[in-house]
């Protein structure tokens, strides 16, 4: 049965048409520096203030990760210490990763997640660029249609990813088969430099969803739209 679930954020529920959809796919998909992490962060903070068990694959340590949110507002120290989530880094210290060890994340990472299945509600990774890295397109959209199976049966899955991740015909098949995809980029305003997002595509909203925002991190209040058209960004 789907639900809307609050982001812990009413300007972004608003913007995302009551909030975010679940059980659902969502891709973020955005370069390096547009807000996915952030976002991605905002979307747990609410997963986990309405009780869901949330598991992060995280690319640092558990501890530079907390850190790293923290210094924007997204303290999950009292989840993760609850074990409401579950960090699982793929960070290994002084690690010489080899085409050939790295092509076997993703299936290593699926079949976590296939243990771990019933034990939570959510899985984010963040990001998946590390794990597809040396992936063949078949390992990708394999491990795509896996994801579109666990949302099946009732798990949400959120994504954060760099355009370069995947060819053309992967992309389009992500967003083919994402319920959501937000894609994230960066406009200048004046001399400041915004970050942007557009909803490419939003299944299960509420209300009628905005087409897009622009937004800040900023280091007090978190994720902060901004009111800046994005009409051309």
């Amino acid at each position: 049965m789907l639900e809307i679930i609050s982001t812990g954020n009413e300007e972004i529920d608003r913007q995302f048409g009551g909030g975010l959809p679940a059980p659902s796919l969502i891709f973020i998909a955005g370069e390096h520096g547009t807000g996915k992490s952030a976002l991605a962060a905002q979307m747990m903070i609410g997963l986990t203030s309405s009780k869901k068990r949330v598991m992060c694959v995280i690319e640092n340590t558990v501890k530079q990760y907390l850190q790293k949110m923290k210094a924007i507002t997204f303290n999950f120290t009292r989840a993760f210490v609850r074990s409401q989530i579950l960090f699982v880094p793929i960070y290994i210290p002084d690690a010489n990763w080899s085409e050939k060890n790295s092509e076997r994340i993703l299936a290593e990472i699926k079949a976590y997640m296939m243990k771990k299945a019933d034990e939570y509600d959510v899985v984010i990774l963040d990001s998946i660029s590390p794990m597809v890295r040396n992936s063949s397109e078949e390992s990708i959209l394999n491990f795509l249609s896996f994801c579109k199976e666990i949302v099946g049966k009732g798990k949400t899955v959120i994504i954060t990813s760099h355009f370069s991740d995947f060819s053309k015909i992967t992309n389009t098949a992500i967003i083919g088969a994402s319920d959501v995809y937000l894609k994230l980029g960066t406009i200048v305003v004046g001399d400041k430099e915004v970050k942007t997002l557009k909803a490419i595509k939003m299944l299960g909203a509420q209300d009628t969803p905005a087409s897009g925002f622009a937004f800040e991190v900023d280091l007090i209040f978190g994720i902060k739209i901004v009111p800046v058209s994005t009409a051309n960004a």
